[in-house]
């Protein structure tokens, strides 16, 4: 590596380190938190059944170890993964019947609106007018409406497929990172049990449509810095993202992840070429639906620029009482306005500037501290609430809903260990210049998600990136095994 390469690699590793143990923090702390509220015999109980769940993920673990031992069929290996992942998720969505509710409401209804021909949903003060970045899912929805007549179980069935074809492109993104198809089959394989994979099928969220296209455009960007595609697949690869980035916009953060990639690690005399081709396959896409929508008279407002200024989402990040999450007093700072950009966006700065200014520095620490974790240490990322209409996963007794989260709870802070434990493999991010994509990567969905608004539910969109750097330890463990070192 060279000097700068070097540098950048050490410096963002040692930062990540903190931030993992953060998140391992929070994890543990937040298993302890479902404890603490239940009975003796309800702790016992759910114990129980956490473990036999465990038990049965780790002897279905055990099996495809044994399998990738004696057999290698790698082929067949996926096939069994993806069957298996596409009956847990058909039995999930037929078990879970709830109907959207909350902001999904809004946008499933607005959906109903559009499907009627009603396009005011999209303009003025409307709900989707105000966040325009829920315009794609609305007409999504809409169009589901109206052409089934179970509009609900047809976008649970896509969502489905969706996430069967995300495990898949996982799989083929392990192989590549690590150069070993049996690690694909490790990544598709724990993708495949991941539990907000399961659960978010069941809910009408954009990210569930996104991620197939954002993980399919990082695995072309991976076959072309490692030399197996030339410079013009680029352009796919952007063209994807920015796919993705029409349902849920945040894969600005991927495109920047890009630019610093290829910018520290890449071939410096193909730097400007190459970014002009992401950035122009990035942004095409997303000016010719704006300006379709916009011409045809269903939308009043760009994609990216709503009737509400995006910097109320900054605010609402900033409010130390509530940890940085939604809250009334924030949000009715446009209102109170009377949704005039220019004067709420003034509000908003002003807000943020004395929240800031006004607070200890300390106490500012502590809280983006905390927020962080909030943000990251929930195995499930909301999925349980959102897939059950459940509210009571915290509360004093044992339920289903609290069975659920507290297995995707432990599995979760494995995970994360896994992962934190692979943050000290040297060998691996310095030799091995990809991984550090992903560690780039989730540094800034780590900032974008401390400045803005706080949900568990935003990182659902990265949250596979856990899966794949877990396999950084997993990879050292074998190679000590091969030097004789354990």
């Amino acid at each position: 590596m060279k000097p700068l390469e070097r540098n950048f690699t050490a410096f963002v590793n040692y930062f990540l380190r903190i931030l993992f143990f953060l998140i391992l923090l929070g994890s543990i702390i937040i298993a302890i938190g479902v404890l603490v509220r239940l009975s003796k015999t309800e702790v016992t109980v759910l114990f129980l059944c956490a473990l036999l769940l465990l038990a049965v993920s780790m002897g279905a673990a055990y099996f495809v170890y044994r399998y990738l031992k004696y057999e290698r069929n790698y082929t067949a290996a996926i096939a069994v993964i993806i069957g298996v992942s596409l009956i847990l998720r058909v039995c999930w969505i037929l078990f879970s019947d709830v109907k959207p509710f909350s902001d999904f409401s809004l946008i499933y209804d607005s959906g109903a609106r559009f499907a009627d021909g009603e396009y005011w949903v999209f303009k003025g003060t409307s709900y989707i007018a105000r966040f325009p970045h829920l315009t794609m899912l609305t007409i999504y929805s809409g169009i589901f409406q109206k052409v089934f007549t179970n509009a609900l179980l047809g976008i649970k069935l896509v969502n489905t497929v969706l996430s069967v074809i995300s495990v898949y492109i996982i799989y083929l993104i392990g192989g590549e990172l690590y150069n070993n198809k049996s690690e694909g089959i490790w990544c598709a394989f724990a993708a495949s049990l991941f539990p907000p994979f399961i659960l978010y099928n069941s809910v009408v969220c954009s990210e569930n449509i996104a991620m197939p296209f954002f993980l399919g455009s990082i695995y072309i960007f991976i076959l072309v810095v490692n030399g197996k595609r030339n410079l013009t697949w680029l352009f796919f690869s952007g063209i994807l993202l920015s796919l993705g980035n029409l349902f849920r916009m945040v894969a600005y953060v991927v495109a920047i992840a890009y630019i610093m990639y290829l910018a520290i690690y890449w071939q410096k005399k193909k730097l400007i070429k190459s970014c002009a081709i992401i950035l122009m396959a990035f942004f095409i896409p997303l000016y010719i639906t704006n300006l379709l929508l916009m011409s045809s008279g269903i939308t009043e407002y760009p994609l990216w620029k709503g009737r509400e200024p995006s910097i109320t989402s900054v605010l609402k990040g900033t409010n130390i009482d509530t940890l940085g999450m939604w809250n009334e007093e924030d949000s009715k700072v446009a209102e109170r306005y009377d949704y005039n950009y220019g004067a709420v966006e003034t509000a908003a700065k002003e807000i943020i500037k004395a929240r800031l200014t006004d607070t200890p520095f300390y106490k500012l620490l502590a809280f983006y501290a905390m927020k962080f974790a909030a943000q990251w240490s929930s195995g499930d990322f909301s999925a349980v609430y959102w897939s059950t209409g459940r509210i009571e996963i915290l509360g004093t007794a044992a339920s289903f809903s609290t069975l659920v989260f507290f297995y995707a709870q432990i599995l979760f802070i494995i995970i994360i260990l896994f992962a934190l434990r692979g943050l000290f493999n040297r060998r691996q991010y310095m030799e091995n210049k990809v991984i550090n994509l992903f560690y780039i990567i989730f540094c800034g969905y780590g900032l974008f998600y401390l400045i803005t608004e706080q949900q568990p539910r935003y990182g659902y969109i990265v949250s596979w990136i856990f899966i794949i750097l877990m396999f950084t330890y997993t990879k050292r463990c074998k190679e000590l095994v091969h030097e004789d070192k354990f």
